[in-house]
């Protein structure tokens, strides 16, 4: 959407369910999910060429991706086990990494310094919102209600 002449323009064209875009910090990528091949994944759309790549393909449902602050790392929840657990990879398909290991945890979204990263976890019951490092060090719990709480957002003035 450009926000000064308020129009907009379709950046995918496929068949295919594609939600969930996340900008790369430099502005020209854009990861997303799409379930393009059956099962919901993630892609990477470089916006000057189009060309479209897969960028997940283990397990069978991943969501959420969120780039890092840096660039250099993705982090996404993706399925496993009927559980999902927040993961790291490149932006190039290279060093996927699983950083959670106990209960449900899903959206992932990093610290405006890029050290850590903020998620929701069921891991004791209701969804409360934890932090970790960015190499999955921790998780530390910082809400505690007796409601579920998910989607957390960082605050800009972090940096």
């Amino acid at each position: 959407l450009d926000l000064k002449k308020r129009n907009h323009s379709r950046v995918t064209r496929s068949w295919a369910n594609e939600v969930s875009p996340t900008w790369s910090p430099d502005g020209k990528k854009i990861a997303f999910v799409s379930d393009r091949t059956g099962s919901p994944h993630i892609y990477i759309m470089d916006l000057t060429t189009k060309k479209i790549s897969r960028l997940t393909y283990e397990g069978s449902y991943n969501c959420s991706p969120a780039w890092s602050p840096k660039g250099d790392k993705i982090a996404f929840a993706g399925q496993q086990g009927g559980k999902f657990h927040i993961y790291t990879v490149r932006p190039d398909g290279a060093e996927l990494r699983k950083l959670t290991h106990k209960g449900n945890n899903e959206h992932p979204t990093w610290a405006p310094d890029g050290r850590h990263i903020a998620f929701a976890s069921n891991r004791r019951g209701n969804y409360d919102i934890y932090i970790m490092t960015e190499d999955g060090g921790g998780p530390w719990r910082v809400t505690t209600s007796r409601y579920n709480e998910t989607e957390p957002v960082w605050s800009p003035w972090l940096k």
